[in-house]
């Protein structure tokens, strides 16, 4: 199984820390968000890890080049559109890269191991985990559940059940799914704003079924604001994992 971070944004709500760096360069405690990420996805048998890159991607790329600690194959795709588009056009940019089992993550996600391997351990061809909050912001990706399906994803829901978790996982013919739901709306009417969520959506309107698991209590945060960092470090004992120890390359 192969993984998808997307990380190609500005982070212009984490400013000054993300001046000149992106998001996923951001330090919890000795390593990055993306170093976590790496190290979770290595401890659950992710071989391959592609990361969209945009603002600043010679410093990720740099890192990477730099982070000789682990065993699997790691790529970057650029995405140069980067400033005028969202995660619909990051996802599309990687679009040759969806032809097998994959799981997406943001490049803003900080996480526990367990967390990663509750989506990965189960087999529905398209998993979209959840985390039921007292209350949800403006800017959270909602969704809707009903009986363990997932029935609307959308910023612009009233009455959710939940924020959905920026870890999915797609298996088998949900791959195919994606990617024709992905070329559908990048032919669509300002795609350049879209999440792909939009295309998740889109699925769900053409009736295919889609399981939702809630994460419960493991944790899972998306760092969007200084004190989502400030969160994220307070909780470094939880997304800790031990560093595995191997040969990582850059192609």
């Amino acid at each position: 199984m192969k993984a998808i971070i997307l990380a190609a944004g500005k982070g212009e709500r984490l400013q000054p820390y993300t001046k000149d760096i992106p998001k996923c360069l951001l330090t919890l405690d000795n390593q990055t968000i993306l170093e976590h990420q790496i190290n979770h996805l290595k401890s659950s048998e992710i071989d391959e890890v592609n990361v969209v890159v945009g603002f600043a991607r010679e410093k990720v790329e740099e890192f990477l080049s730099n982070y000789d600690s682990l065993g699997m194959k790691i790529n970057t795709i650029y995405n140069p559109f980067w400033e005028s588009t969202n995660s619909l056009f990051s996802l599309w940019a990687a679009r040759f890269e969806l032809d097998s089992d994959v799981v997406l993550l943001n490049g803003d996600d900080v996480f526990e191991l367990d967390a990663l391997k509750l989506v990965l351990s189960n087999q529905d061809e398209i998993c979209v985990p959840f985390k039921v909050k007292e209350q949800y912001a403006s800017e959270d990706m909602k969704v809707k559940i009903q009986n363990g399906f997932l029935m609307h994803i959308s910023k612009n829901l009233s009455n959710p059940s939940g924020e959905s978790v920026g870890i999915r996982a797609f298996r088998r013919e949900g791959v195919d799914t994606l990617r024709r739901s992905l070329e559908e709306e990048i032919r669509s009417d300002n795609f350049e704003k879209k999440w792909y969520a939009s295309a998740i959506e889109r699925i769900l309107r053409r009736g295919h079924k889609i399981r939702a698991i809630d994460v419960k209590d493991l944790y899972w945060h998306d760092v969007d604001y200084p004190n989502d960092l400030n969160h994220a470090k307070l909780n470094i004992n939880k997304i800790t994992s031990k560093k595995p120890s191997s040969n990582l390359r850059v192609v």
